[in-house]
């Protein structure tokens, strides 16, 4: 059995008691009167405005940007090879194998020989941070960004499209990252599922919901539906 075929989704990160003090020295949980680790998970009970009834419910914490940028100077994920912060929450990413990189590269390098020969001031970047602030810093494995130079994560604002390649988290990839980057809001957004063969393309985000979607087969050709000319063939992925 592939074992990495049972994977259905990134796992999330637990949390340890030094990466918890940490987080309180730096006044991350200012805006909790009680805050604690369980698990591993983050949970607190936020300050109440004057005007709101007391209550004493808990709820889990979001981690922003900048608290998974701490605690990764910090070395708390060293352990992980590679780690995203998705909704507040980190997760630590599958291992890439080969039905999964032949797929990214392939159509990585296709799209930057598309983009030379058109002038919308696009580049390809490949897994890379992309800031959607506050409480998400993913991964894609293929961005198309106007903003390829310059420190720190590319800013979302100069994302046009966004790739996801998955073998084995194609639901995660279609339900909760699809909400992340509608949200965000990111115009098109394409999953590339190389188990079965194809490619859900989706655009016109609308709050957390991408609007219209599609299905192209391997071995056809994906149309771009938000950049004028752009069009990759599909075969031999």
């Amino acid at each position: 059995m592939n074992v990495q075929a049972t994977i259905r989704r990134p796992r999330p990160v637990k949390l340890t008691v030094k990466d918890f003090l940490l987080l309180r020295e730096t006044g991350v949980f200012a805006g909790f009167s009680k805050s604690e680790l369980l698990d591993g998970k983050l949970s607190g009970v936020p300050v109440q405005g004057e005007d709101e009834p007391e209550s004493d419910a808990s709820i889990p914490i979001k981690l922003r940007i900048q608290d998974y940028l701490l605690l990764d100077e910090a070395g708390a994920f060293k352990s992980h090879a590679k780690t995203e912060l998705i909704d507040g929450v980190v997760y630590e990413v599958s291992p890439q194998f080969r039905p999964h990189g032949f797929a990214k590269d392939e159509l990585a390098y296709r799209l930057r020989r598309v983009l030379e020969t058109l002038d919308t001031g696009l580049h390809v970047a490949t897994e890379q941070s992309v800031e959607i602030a506050p409480h998400s810093d993913p991964q894609p494995d293929i961005i198309l960004t106007t903003e390829p130079r310059g420190s720190g994560a590319i800013p979302v604002g100069s994302v046009a499209l966004v790739v996801e390649i998955s073998d084995s988290t194609a639901k995660y990839d279609l339900e909760r990252k699809a909400c992340i980057y509608a949200a965000a809001p990111i115009a098109e957004y394409w999953v590339v599922d190389v188990n079965a063969r194809l490619i859900h393309q989706m655009w016109q985000p609308q709050d957390e919901v991408y609007t219209e979607r599609r299905e192209i087969g391997f071995d056809d050709r994906i149309v771009a539906a938000t950049i004028e000319g752009l069009a990759v063939e599909t075969t031999d992925f």
